[in-house]
């Protein structure tokens, strides 16, 4: 029995031995850490200079070290897997609320600028409205004064055929003004009315202008001319005698030259004992010549030139005034641009008859 073979435990078990704090070899046994929040006891698994930790009764770890204190576990990510039908869904989803939000904004927007269109054109509406009432009130007062204008033209052309001078016309006519012209439509929204409208009052500031100017030359003329003007108004009653010629000896025998009579004098008279000059005083550069009226004999052979009378109708006839004629063309065109033209193939618009019809246009 004494040679039987040691069996050897420890090596077997592969565990070592474990000495107590106090190095009790095996009778010690292995060292058994104390419970937790318990101190070791003197001698056993600590060293005299351990100081024993800080107690906080309100936190259960107070009396563990960082490293022996509980981990917790950080939460851990869902994952959710959703099929292909169900992401396609989504994205169908997605596209129609864009799509219904897009529409909602193009509508709002649609609105909005009808909304805005409309307040404008209720603008615009309302400013071509207010110009509409002015210029009823300028095309109805200008249409007053130029029918006003257009009888007293029509008094004067008949007080100049029975012969008359037209004082008390004249004194109208200087009272009398054209108010419309271009400064009239000025600021006027006019190109929010019908294109005809528009055109039509253009054309009538321009013809009030010209109306306005030629009243003013009428008037320039006929007062100019008033010593001119009566004395054809008289010689159609009254004639006198204007004119004269003298006879001299020319290269081939005697001419006459035309000599105008300084003072006229009529042709006939109902005074008593009336009869023509003897004799008339004319200029000759700086000197006064005196000249006898041709009585009898030849009127060459005098020894000085004898002045004859010309027949006033032929004096008319040869030597026409202008004045007249002058007379007659702007008291014409007076009445073309006052109440217009009907000629057929010279139609001319009048300031009266297109006056009316704007009135109709903008009421």
């Amino acid at each position: 029995m004494d040679n039987k073979p040691k069996i050897d435990l420890k090596a077997r078990l592969g565990k070592k031995t474990v000495t107590t704090g106090t190095g009790g070899g095996r009778l010690g046994g292995p060292s058994i850490p104390p419970p937790v929040g318990l101190r070791s006891p003197t001698g056993i698994g600590s060293s005299p200079s351990s100081q024993p930790p800080a107690v906080d009764p309100s936190n259960p770890y107070s009396s563990i070290t960082a490293a022996q204190a509980p981990v917790q576990a950080a939460p851990q990510a869902i994952k959710i897997e959703m099929s292909e039908e169900v992401v396609e869904a989504q994205k169908k989803g997605r596209s129609k609320v864009m799509i219904l939000a897009g529409v909602t904004a193009v509508i709002g927007a649609v609105i909005g600028f009808a909304v805005g269109g409309m307040n404008e054109r209720n603008a615009r509406a309302q400013r071509a409205l207010v110009d509409a009432q002015d210029l009823i009130k300028s095309v109805t007062e200008t249409g007053t004064q130029a029918q006003a204008m257009a009888d007293v033209f029509k008094d004067v052309g008949k007080g100049l055929s029975d012969g008359k001078y037209p004082d008390e016309g004249i004194g109208k006519l200087g009272g009398l003004d054209i108010p419309f012209d271009g400064t009239t439509l000025s600021g006027k929204a006019i190109t929010l009315f019908k294109p005809a409208l528009t055109n039509m009052l253009v054309q009538y500031a321009g013809l009030a202008d010209q109306a306005d100017e030629q009243k003013d030359k009428l008037l320039r003329l006929l007062t100019g001319s008033k010593t001119g003007i009566q004395e054809l108004l008289a010689d159609k009653t009254t004639p006198k005698v204007r004119w004269s010629v003298f006879i001299q000896n020319g290269p081939f025998g005697p001419w006459a030259s035309m000599q105008p009579v300084p003072t006229p004098f009529f042709v006939k008279s109902d005074a008593k004992d009336y009869s023509w000059p003897g004799e008339i005083q004319v200029k000759d550069g700086d000197q006064t010549v005196t000249m006898k009226r041709y009585s009898k004999g030849e009127p060459a052979s005098a020894s000085s030139p004898e002045f004859i009378p010309v027949v006033p109708q032929t004096q008319a006839s040869v030597c026409p005034s202008d004045l007249p004629t002058r007379l007659r063309r702007e008291v014409s065109t007076m009445d073309t641009l006052l109440n217009g033209d009907d000629t057929p193939g010279q139609e001319k618009a009048g300031l009266i008859p297109l006056g009316t019809k704007i009135l109709e246009e903008l009421k």
